[in-house]
């Protein structure tokens, strides 16, 4: 680490939090000259009197508010220690614990020392690294003007841990860590960083703290062209979380995420997956008209792309036809080997396959309603090619979610759709009839009148003649 990453700390945008006192002498020369003794001293077998040669001027420094002095002579102690043949990581724990806890040591100190250390995690032996870690852990902890490097550490120890199978330690260590106040880090490793927290709690399957942590990403940020990637991998997490919530209109909103990436769009074998996927959580969704809405789209907006998936076309179409659909599908068995309906890479493709069924009914209900005031139990049954228990069923079900009105007569076996009209809304009605009737024989007057202006002109004419 060079000297002018210790002026760099004080441009991180942490303002005065990260600032130290303006210094009040300049010890740069005593230090370069204490450097190059203690360094000569160092290959002399003489190190603890070195480190002891650097520590009288660091303390000089120090109290001189000089921090790009005292800055190289902390790093300068913790170097000797690396550069010692083997190095003694034993030294250099303790003397970045001293050093960081000395009365008004200066941050940019501190923070380089931090930075220096860091660097040396990597390449390390296990239970060296994690004393190491667990020692910066410890130097950064509450020093606001570190918590970028804290959270670091904190994400590398996470990593080991995980690697070790000890996700629930790991994903404690990391899930807690606030990265979106921290304004030192940047755009992308803030998105990173909570990807991974959502990563963690949801192979931990703690599906309500992923819906807290999913809060921390503002989803216009991922709509920018450098987080395309990134905007991916936090929408399939999301489909992870809505796909465990049952809550299939969700599901189909972030799979219509993904599938307008750019890269998804580049390459026609994802796109083709993406969309068929997005096809069928749409049609698993109760109907209302937001999904109504979304259907059309795919009928019409994507249709062309939808040409390549026929059976998946079809499948839409049938469903905005007013007609009845048949069960099992013509088409059913492309229809069926789709990943949505297998358990990987999401648990219960069977439930969605009977769910896919269920809808099918629930939509051949809607089209029979829109044909009949009264039926049958058992006709609209053999319709449905169920049980009459069974159309009962789906039918309560519409009838509860408001998306159709109907009552059951069950000892005559028969289904009067449509609402009863209220006393209000009888009157209503008749008085909207009573005023188209009146506006009839309004325009009809006027009809017969303007007919007998016309043949009274026509009169007169020809008595003229």
């Amino acid at each position: 680490m060079t000297d002018q990453t210790a002026g760099d700390v004080l441009n991180t945008g942490l303002g005065s939090l990260a600032k130290d006192p303006k210094a009040t002498e300049d010890f740069s020369k005593e230090a370069e000259e204490v450097m190059a003794k203690a360094t000569s001293m160092h290959k002399a077998g003489r190190t603890e009197e070195a480190v002891e040669e650097i520590l009288a001027v660091e303390k000089k420094a120090r109290q001189a508010s000089d921090g790009i002095s005292c800055s190289k002579l902390v790093r300068g102690i913790v170097n000797i220690y690396h550069d010692s043949t083997p190095p003694n990581w034993a030294k250099i724990n303790e003397f970045t614990v001293l050093l960081t806890k000395k009365r008004g040591q200066l941050k940019v100190a501190i923070t380089d020392l931090v930075h220096l250390c860091t660097s040396w995690i990597e390449g390390l032996e296990k239970a060296t690294k994690l004393e190491l870690i667990n020692t910066l852990m410890a130097v950064t902890d509450g020093k606001i003007f570190v918590e970028v490097e804290k959270a670091r550490l904190t994400k590398t120890l996470a990593d080991i841990k995980e690697q070790d199978g000890d996700l629930e330690e790991a994903t404690n260590l990391i899930q807690e860590v606030q990265v979106e106040t921290f304004t030192a880090m940047e755009r992308r490793e803030k998105a990173e960083y909570i990807l991974n927290q959502m990563r963690l709690v949801l192979l931990k399957k703690d599906y309500v703290r992923t819906q807290i942590i999913s809060k921390k990403i503002n989803p216009k940020l991922l709509e920018a062209d450098d987080f395309q990637d990134l905007k991916v991998q936090y929408y399939q997490f999301m489909i992870k979380y809505y796909i465990h919530e049952e809550q299939p209109l969700d599901v189909a909103k972030c799979y219509s995420k993904i599938y307008d990436t750019k890269i998804t769009q580049e390459d026609e074998a994802k796109w083709k997956d993406v969309l068929t996927a997005h096809t069928i959580f749409l049609l698993l969704a109760p109907f209302d008209n937001e999904q109504k809405d979304l259907m059309h789209k795919l009928d019409t907006i994507e249709a062309k792309k939808m040409e390549k998936v026929p059976s998946f076309q079809k499948l839409v179409k049938d469903f905005l036809r007013v007609e009845i659909i048949q069960w099992p599908l013509s088409y059913e068995k492309e229809i069926v080997n789709h990943p949505v309906f297998k358990e990987s890479p999401h648990e219960g493709g069977e439930a969605r396959w009977k769910l896919l069924k269920k809808r099918v009914v629930q939509h051949n209900i809607n089209t029979i309603s829109g044909y009949y005031n009264r039926i049958k139990t058992k006709r609209m049954a053999e319709l449905l090619s169920i049980t009459e228990k069974e159309a009962e069923a789906e039918l309560s079900e519409l009838v509860c979610a408001k998306f159709l009105a109907a009552k059951i007569d069950r000892p005559a076996g028969i289904i009067k759709f449509g609402r009863k009209l209220e006393p209000v809304d009888r009157l209503n009605d008749w008085s909207s009839s009573i005023g188209k009737m009146l506006d009839l024989v309004e325009n009809s007057c006027h009809l017969i009148q303007k007919e007998q202006m016309v043949h009274a002109a026509r009169a007169k004419i020809k008595a003229k003649k």
